[in-house]
Formats: structure tokens, C-alpha cells, sequence
């Protein structure tokens, strides 16, 4: 089933069409509940939050996963968003393949977050731990030297087609060692692990 796109002018943008060919569109987030809908990308530039936020909610409730597109994605935005239940976050202007991916994590059960939010994340990281002169969190020490990469540029915010670019690697040899860096850590999502790889808390 493809994503539902909701947007208050009622058409898709160029890249949302290359991503989901043929997606369905709804002008509002006034969504039957009868409707079948497991994900859905919902446009802030045209559904603002501060004037959505309670049907946001109501389709969180449903059990609806929701991505947040913005034209100008915010840290302040993206932890409004995520403490609401709102499970990605990504600019609108995502490219094509971003997007797939982002439903893919979203639809796997994990968490996306802007690259900026996470390198945030990864420098707060660096300056809690600065006094330190591990490389790696502890524990590492079950990851293969290759997983072990992939966890320390997941910690700096790269996707899987940077990683991939980076090792030089398919994206599929990236999304395998995700999957066995997550199932060795215990972490669900690559949100947990940039938390994880940075010393911070993990809720």
C-alpha cells in the first residue's frame, strides 16, 4: 500500500510522484477512520503544526505513522514533532530516494531525523563526553569492524547512501549491518543508535 500524502492544495509535488508513483492525495487531515492507512506524509508547509496539531494527534491515536514534511525543517519543530508520536521528519523537498528510504524505516518501526538534528545530537554528544578517550561506546566490542564503522557514521548523521558512498558498499550491505547492529545493541531504530554511539540517554 502506498503512503498517503496530505496536503491543503491538493497536488503532489514532482518528487513526491517519482518516489510513490500514482500516491494518493488527501487535502485534509480530516481522514475516515474506516479508511485503511498504515503511513502517512503530511505537509507542514500547507498544515501548519500549531493549527493541526490535535487531528496529528487523533491519527497518531489511530495507529496511523506519520512523516512531517517542511520546507524548513527546525530542531525545535522536529522535537515538537516527535514528542507527539510523529515517527520521521525530513524536508520536502527530500529527494526521490530519500523519501523510499524514510517510509522504509518509518514502516520498519524506526525513527528518521534530519542529518542537522542528528549531527546536533552527535556534537552535544562530544562535548558531554569530552574528558573521554574511548573511541567507542562500551560494548562495541560485538560488533564486527565493518558494523562497528557503520555505528560510528550513523553517530555523525549519515544516511545509508552516504554510508554506502563512504565504504563503499551497497545500500543493501548498509541496511544488513544495520539490521545486525541493531539486533546486537538491542536498539530499534538508527535514532537510538546516533544516541547510543554519542553517550546520551536513550528513552
Amino acid at each position: 500500500m502506498k503512503p498517503l500524502f496530505v496536503t491543503s492544495t491538493g497536488s503532489a509535488r514532482a518528487r513526491w510522484r517519482a518516489a510513490f508513483p500514482d500516491l494518493p492525495l488527501s487535502s485534509s487531515l480530516d481522514i475516515d477512520e474506516a479508511v485503511e492507512l498504515s503511513l502517512c506524509f503530511v505537509d507542514l508547509d500547507t498544515l501548519p503544526l500549531p493549527d493541526n496539531r490535535a487531528a496529528i494527534e487523533r491519527l497518531i491515536t489511530q495507529g496511523v505513522l506519520l512523516v512531517a514534511l517542511s520546507s524548513m525543517p527546525s530542531e525545535s519543530e522536529a522535537f515538537a514533532l516527535l514528542s507527539l508520536g510523529v515517527r520521521g521528519y525530513c524536508h520536502a523537498e527530500a529527494v526521490p530516494e530519500q523519501l523510499q528510504e524514510v517510509a522504509e524505516v518509518v514502516l520498519a518501526g524506526g525513527l528518521w531525523m534530519p542529518r542537522e538534528l542528528l549531527q546536533r545530537i552527535s556534537d552535544l554528544g562530544k562535548r558531554i563526553d569530552a574528558q573521554s578517550s574511548e573511541r567507542s561506546p562500551r560494548h562495541f566490542d560485538e560488533l564486527t569492524p565493518r558494523e562497528e564503522e557503520v555505528a560510528l557514521l550513523v553517530g555523525r548523521g549519515y544516511n545509508n547512501r552516504e554510508l554506502a558512498e563512504a565504504l563503499g558498499v551497497s545500500e543493501r550491505t548498509v541496511k544488513a549491518n544495520l539490521t545486525s547492529i541493531f539486533d546486537k545493541l538491542g536498539l530499534r531504530d538508527r535514532v537510538q543508535l546516533a544516541l547510543y554511539v554519542n553517550r546520551l540517554p536513550i528513552h
